[in-house]
C-alpha cells in the first residue's frame, strides 16, 4: 500500500472516529452562565494532542481518555479569565500584537500566509487565534502572579528538598552516543530496514556506516561522550535518558528527518554540596511553594463557582 494511501486511511479513522461523538453537538460542562459543548472539547483536542501515532482500534479509547482532562482544562481557562475580568485588569493591544508578531517569527519566518493556511487546516480563523493569543498571555499572567508570589522558605524545607532531590542539581552529565540519521530524501522504509538490522543483532556501528548520512557515518555514528541537551533535540534527548547503556532507541522523528540513538555509556555528572546548591534549591523550593498555592487559588475559583460536568457517553 502507498504512503499517501495509508495517510488517507488513518485521516479517515480520526474523521470516522470524532464524528461519531460530535454528532451529540450537546453540552459536557456548564461554567457559571456559559457552556462547553462536546465539539469545543474536541476541537481543543485536536490542537493539543497528536493523534496521528494512535493505532486505529485505540483512537477511540485514547478519545475517551483525553477528554475529561481537556473538559478540566477548559473550564480552568473560563475560571481563570472569569477571575481576570472580574480584577478589572486590561491588557494592553500593543502587548498582544507584539506576542503575535513573536510567534509569527519564530514558527513562521514571518511568513502569515503560513499561519493562515496552519489555522484553516485546524478550522479556525485568524480572529479566532488572536483572541486565543490574547486569552494564553492572561491566563499566563494570572498563574504567575500566583505562583510569584513572595513566600519565605525555612532553611529546614531546603534541606529537606535537598536531600530528596540531590541527583537533579548535579552537574549536566555525559554520555557516549552513537546515531543514525537518516534524511527525509531516503524515506520510512530505509530508517525501518536500518532498525530490522539491528533488531536482527548487528552492531550499531556497522549499521550507522550501511544507512546514515551524517559527517559520522564512517566512524560508526560515533559522537563520543557529549552532553545531549547541547548537542540533539528534545526528541533525542528524550529518548537517551530513558536508555540503559548498550541499548537504541525507536525510530525517532524531527523535521523530517529519522534517527535511531544508541547510549554506549553514561557518566554522571558532579553532584554538589547544599552550600553549592543552596540557591538553585531554594528556587526549586519557591517554585513547588508557587505551584501548591496555584492549586489552592484554582481550587478556591473552583468553589465560588456554580461547575456541573456531564457525563458525556463517547
Amino acid at each position: 500500500m502507498k504512503i499517501h494511501t495509508v495517510l488517507l486511511a488513518w485521516c479517515l479513522c480520526v474523521s470516522m472516529a470524532f464524528a461519531e461523538v460530535s454528532h451529540y453537538d450537546g453540552v459536557a460542562a456548564y461554567v457559571n452562565d456559559k457552556v462547553v459543548t462536546i465539539e469545543t472539547v474536541l476541537q481543543q483536542m485536536r490542537a493539543n494532542f497528536d493523534l496521528s501515532k494512535v493505532g486505529r482500534e485505540a483512537l477511540p479509547g485514547r478519545i475517551r481518555e483525553l477528554f475529561p482532562v481537556v473538559r478540566d482544562l477548559i473550564v480552568d481557562r473560563m475560571l481563570i479569565l472569569k477571575a481576570y475580568e472580574d480584577s478589572g485588569a486590561q491588557l494592553p493591544n500593543e502587548a498582544v500584537n507584539e506576542r503575535i508578531q513573536t510567534i509569527l517569527a519564530e514558527d513562521f519566518e514571518g511568513n502569515e500566509a503560513r499561519l493562515r493556511a496552519v489555522l484553516r487546516g485546524q478550522h479556525m480563523t485568524y480572529d479566532a487565534w488572536v483572541k486565543q493569543v490574547r486569552e494564553d498571555m492572561i491566563v499566563q499572567a494570572m498563574r504567575q502572579l500566583q505562583v510569584g508570589k513572595k513566600t519565605s522558605v525555612s532553611p529546614k524545607r531546603i534541606r529537606a528538598y535537598y536531600a530528596a532531590h540531590a541527583d537533579d542539581f548535579a552537574q549536566a552529565g555525559r554520555v557516549h552516543v552513537r546515531l543514525i540519521l537518516i534524511p527525509p530524501e531516503k524515506g520510512a522504509s530505509v530508517a525501518e530496514e536500518a532498525l530490522a538490522a539491528l533488531r536482527g543483532g548487528e552492531d550499531f556501528a556497522a549499521v550507522a556506516k550501511r544507512f546514515s548520512t551524517d559527517s559520522r557515518a564512517e566512524k560508526g555514528g560515533d559522537w563520543g561522550f557529549v552532553e545531549p541537551e547541547k548537542n540533539f533535540a528534545p526528541v533525542v534527548v528524550a529518548a537517551l535518558k530513558k536508555l540503559k547503556p548498550g541499548e537504541y532507541s525507536e525510530i525517532l522523528e524531527t523535521s523530517g528527518y529519522r534517527s535511531i540513538v544508541q547510549k554506549v555509556e553514561e557518566q554522571r555528572g558532579k553532584r554538589p554540596t547544599l552550600t553549592e546548591a543552596w540557591p538553585a534549591v531554594e528556587a526549586a523550593v519557591r517554585n513547588e511553594l508557587g505551584q501548591e498555592r496555584y492549586k489552592v487559588w484554582l481550587e478556591g475559583l473552583r468553589k465560588q463557582a456554580y461547575i456541573k460536568v456531564v457525563n458525556v457517553k463517547l
